[in-house]
C-alpha cells in the first residue's frame, strides 16, 4: 500500500477502481441462477438460450436505445465484461479495429462471475503502471480520441459504479419480491 497523500496517478486510479470492483464482486456473492436471469418486467434484455443450444445477448450490437431497456443481472455482467473491460483492454493495447461486441455470454452464473473476473484482470493489467495518464487516447477510440487515458479510466469507474448499483438493486428487489 502506498502511503497517502500520493501524487502517483496510477495508484490513485487503480486503488479507486479496485475498490469499485471489490464492491461489485461482494454484491455478486451467492447470486443464484434464477436471480441472475430474473426478469421482473416485460421486455427486459437478457442472455437467452437459442434453439441450437448456444446463448445470445439481447441487443448486443444496439446502442443508444431510447428509452433504454431494463436489463437482467446477466446482461449487466456481460456489458461490464465485454462492452467495457474487453473492449477497453483491446483498445489500450493498440487494437483499434471497430469490433462488434461478442454477442454470446454465460447462462451459468459461476461461469459469468469467472469471466467477469478474468476480463477485469486483463483490463487492470493493461492500465497498470501507466505513465501517460494525460495523453490523448488516439484514433482507436473514435469520438473519444481527444480524451485522456485518465478520462477512460474514470469512465470505466462510472460503468462499474452504476451497473454495480443496478445489480445490487436487482438483488435486493429479488430477495424482497414476495414481501411486497
Amino acid at each position: 500500500m502506498v502511503s497517502r497523500p500520493t501524487t502517483d496517478v496510477s495508484v490513485v486510479v487503480l486503488d479507486s477502481i479496485d475498490a469499485m470492483v471489490a464492491q461489485l464482486f461482494s454484491r455478486l456473492e451467492g447470486v443464484t441462477e434464477e436471480e441472475y436471469l430474473w426478469e421482473p418486467v416485460p421486455g427486459m434484455w437478457s442472455v437467452r438460450r437459442r434453439d441450437d443450444g448456444s446463448c445470445s445477448v439481447d441487443g448486443a450490437a444496439v446502442r443508444d436505445v431510447d428509452p433504454p431497456p431494463v436489463t437482467t443481472i446477466a446482461w449487466r455482467m456481460w456489458h461490464l465484461s465485454v462492452d467495457c473491460f474487453d473492449d477497453y483492454t483491446r483498445r489500450v493495447l493498440g487494437d483499434g479495429r471497430d469490433v462488434e461486441p461478442n454477442a454470446t455470454w454465460h447462462l451459468n452464473v459461476d461461469a459469468a462471475v469467472s469471466a467477469l473476473s478474468e476480463s477485469w484482470g486483463h483490463y487492470r493489467a493493461a492500465i497498470s503502471g501507466r505513465d501517460q495518464w494525460w495523453d490523448e487516447l488516439g484514433s482507436d477510440w473514435g469520438p473519444w480520441a481527444h480524451h485522456s487515458m485518465a478520462d477512460m479510466a474514470l469512465h470505466c469507474g462510472n460503468e462499474l459504479v452504476h451497473h454495480g448499483a443496478e445489480i445490487a438493486l436487482l438483488r435486493d428487489l429479488y430477495r424482497w419480491q414476495d414481501n411486497v
